[in-house]
């Protein structure tokens, strides 16, 4: 045999095993998700490229020019591999997200393509066949002629092109997955480009024809594809792959698990919700929410397939709450094969809600109480001032007349107080030093000789804009009600679970043990009988408890307690 014959029948069998691998990885990937865009494209490209290697394999089979002109026609749609490669590039990275804009490049690309491929059936103006002694039969590009050269300039481009698009797309995306898969993709289109340039433009010119080296291209893109199918899940079940634009775009949590729920993988707001760093692979859905929570979940979604807004609090000590919404996801034999979880950071919508509903609860609360507060102390005050009628001359008469003003005082000073509370909740928590809010209210206080001592460190608390309205509440039912009281001590106290104590005690008779929790509750007490009850459901809107623990005739202890993260130190100035 002579090393011609062998030669061609070396490059004939390579483009032979070309077309049966990329016809095979073509079929793989589409059979792993045939509802896929980007598999389909890809199944596409593939299956192309093995229609334009068979063609080459015919072509080098000829033993006429006959034969070498009719495979030419044959293969004559080779463009659109071109095309349908470049396209699968940008559709894979994601270059022009912007519609129109795609929409315009890929039209330039698939309509160039055609135009040649109709150019190369029914002419000779891009290759033609030949015969040479030394060679056999093979094909030529066609000289000098335009369109021959609009070909050149359109392949050559759309290569180019390519590289580009492959190189930014590495270059410019962050470590991770992404990172790994676009780089073997780039890897790939410089072995394609490159073994395309040597046969179409640079060994030509050396009349060298054979071995056809862009077929070998294509053989090593489809092993760097198998490759990152294996290790980087490039089209597998992925939120990566199957919603590429929804992984990037939505500030919400994204998780894939598998059947035995363990955790596929995690979009950047998941890792950050659930603390997953960079390990999402060694956790179990299970292990992110509490026990009687998953099962709920598992639960619904074994019967109904899906789940919407259910909402759970974090395990920890993170204070967060989530709402998680998902759905069974279906293998290409319509069995479930896993689920998509999306979780939604909710923490500050519950806040929102808890301080709602309590306002609205208490306003409601409020004006009753007010109102019966109010209708008393006006007939107090309209017996009085009918005692006046007669003349203001005896000294009783300036009695009922003080006594006349001190009830309109409190009645101003009810309207105030019920005023104040309608604010509730219609601002949100925020970080507030204890100190300036303990000071505020005792302005609006008349201590005598009560003496208010701080013990308290260094601290921001995140609670209700009228923490104020707490402070004032406790110290003036310490005033009102700790009848031997002569001092109040505030103070606070690190736990070890990181959560602080913030104690108000006083030195007055103290709280009977079976009173310590009725004083919490509405309409109890001597007086307006809301005060306490507030205090304790104002707090908990930022998950602050508050309890009464000291000991009856030594004194009153007013303990809130504020959770890890509902308080932090502050830097002293030097």
């Amino acid at each position: 045999m002579s090393p011609i014959t062998s030669g061609i029948i070396f490059d004939a069998g390579f483009c032979l095993i070309s077309a049966f691998i990329t016809c095979g990885l073509g079929s793989f990937v589409y059979a792993l998700k045939p509802s896929s865009k980007l598999h389909r494209l890809f199944f596409a490209a593939m299956i192309s490229a093995a229609y334009w290697a068979l063609g080459e394999f015919f072509i080098w089979q000829s033993e006429s020019l006959e034969g070498v002109t009719f495979w030419l026609k044959f293969s004559s749609f080779w463009p659109l591999t071109i095309a349908l490669g470049s396209h699968f590039i940008l559709e894979f990275t994601d270059t022009f997200s912007e519609s129109k804009k795609r929409r315009i490049i890929l039209a330039c690309i698939y309509v160039i393509a055609i135009v040649l491929s109709v150019i190369g059936l029914f002419t000779d103006s891009l290759y033609t066949a030949a015969f040479s002694p030394d060679i056999g039969y093979f094909y030529l590009p066609a000289g000098n002629n335009p369109l021959c050269l609009a070909e050149i300039l359109y392949t050559t481009s759309i290569m180019l092109w390519s590289l580009y698009v492959g190189f930014i797309s590495w270059k410019y995306t962050d470590s991770g997955i992404k990172h790994s898969r676009n780089r073997l993709l780039f890897a790939g289109i410089i072995i394609v480009v490159i073994f395309g340039m040597l046969s179409g433009l640079i060994l030509p010119l050396f009349n060298i024809y054979i071995p056809n080296l862009v077929f070998t291209g294509f053989v090593i893109m489809s092993v760097f594809t198998a490759y990152a199918i294996r290790h980087y899940g490039l089209f597998v079940l992925s939120p990566e792959t199957a919603v590429p634009e929804i992984m990037k775009t939505i500030p919400e949590g994204l998780i894939l698990v598998d059947r035995k729920g363990d955790i596929v993988a995690a979009n950047e707001s998941a890792v950050s919700l659930f603390s997953l760093k960079n390990t999402p692979a060694v956790k179990t859905s299970e292990s992110l929410i509490p026990n009687e929570d998953y099962l709920a979940i598992s639960r619904v979604i074994s019967e109904k397939g899906k789940i919407s807004d259910y909402e759970i609090r974090l395990p920890g000590e993170t204070g967060r709450y989530i709402s998680i919404s998902g759905s069974v996801v279906m293998d290409r034999n319509v069995r479930p094969s896993g689920a998509v979880f999306i979780a939604r950071d909710i923490t500050e919508r519950k806040a929102s809600e808890n301080a709602l509903r309590v306002a609205n609860n208490k306003l409601s609360l409020l004006s009753q109480l007010t109102r019966h507060d109010i209708s008393n102390l006006v007939t107090a005050l309209s017996g009085n001032l009918e005692l006046l009628e007669e003349g203001l001359k005896d000294p009783e008469d300036i009695k009922y007349l003080k006594r006349s003003i001190e009830i309109t005082d409190r009645i101003i000073k009810q309207i105030e107080f019920s005023r104040s509370y309608q604010d509730i909740g219609s601002e949100k928590p925020r970080w507030i030093n204890p100190e300036e809010s303990i000071s505020d209210a005792k302005g609006s206080l008349i201590l005598g000789k009560l003496r208010i001592k701080l013990k308290i460190d260094p601290v921001l608390i995140y609670a209700d804009p009228l923490l104020e309205k707490v402070f004032y509440n406790l110290i003036e039912n310490a005033v009102r009600h700790g009848d031997k009281i002569t001092e109040i001590i505030i103070s606070t106290e690190e736990q070890k679970d990181g959560s602080l104590i913030l104690r108000i005690k006083d030195d007055g008779v103290g709280i009977p043990d079976d009173e310590k929790e009725k004083i919490f509750s509405y309409s109890y007490g001597k007086n307006t009988g809301f005060g306490l009850a507030f205090v304790r459901e104002l707090l908990s809107v930022t998950g602050i408890e508050i309890s009464e623990r000291g000991i009856f005739g030594e004194g009153a202890s007013f303990e809130m307690h504020i959770p890890k993260t509902g308080w932090k130190m502050v830097e002293l100035p030097p």
